[in-house]
């Protein structure tokens, strides 16, 4: 996705939302299948493999931490934060070796403000989005169940 504010789109806001309120296995296939989709508008290369496999881990762990209590809106919106950060981190890491780089902490250092960037973007959109998605999930819910 393009926006006007580089790393700065919902996807990792909605995925966040998705593994919490649905689950794992919804979130993979809607993370797997929006990186596969903006990539061939954009550009494919190998980072789409590093994107899939951040995302993955990032909803696995969201999945095994949505077992702890979640009272609060500021807990989701710092663990949106954080794992955007941490989706840089491992982006970085696994594309590091293949552009030859052999200073992994410079590499990453340089580009840390887009993941900052991302991980504003994320809490920004998180609050935004989370209350009409679950409300929309709930919906489907419902609807499901009566059918």
């Amino acid at each position: 996705m393009t926006s006007v504010i580089p790393n700065v789109q919902p996807i990792t806001a909605i995925l966040l939302i998705v593994t919490l309120n649905i689950g794992v296995a919804p979130a993979m296939i809607i993370g797997s299948l929006s990186i596969m989709i903006t990539n061939f508008y954009l550009g494919m290369g190998i980072w789409t493999i590093a994107q899939i496999l951040a995302f993955a881990i990032i909803i696995l762990l969201t999945g095994l931490l949505s077992k702890l209590p979640r009272k609060f809106l500021l807990v989701e919106v710092v663990l949106g934060f954080v794992m955007s950060l941490l989706y840089g981190l491992l982006v970085s890491a696994m594309l590091a070796p293949f552009f030859g780089i052999k200073q992994f902490w410079p590499y990453y250092l340089a580009g840390l403000s887009f993941d900052v960037m991302h991980g504003i973007g994320t809490a920004v959109f998180y609050v935004l989005l989370k209350k009409p998605l679950v409300k929309m999930f709930q919906r489907y819910q419902k609807i499901e169940k009566s059918e």
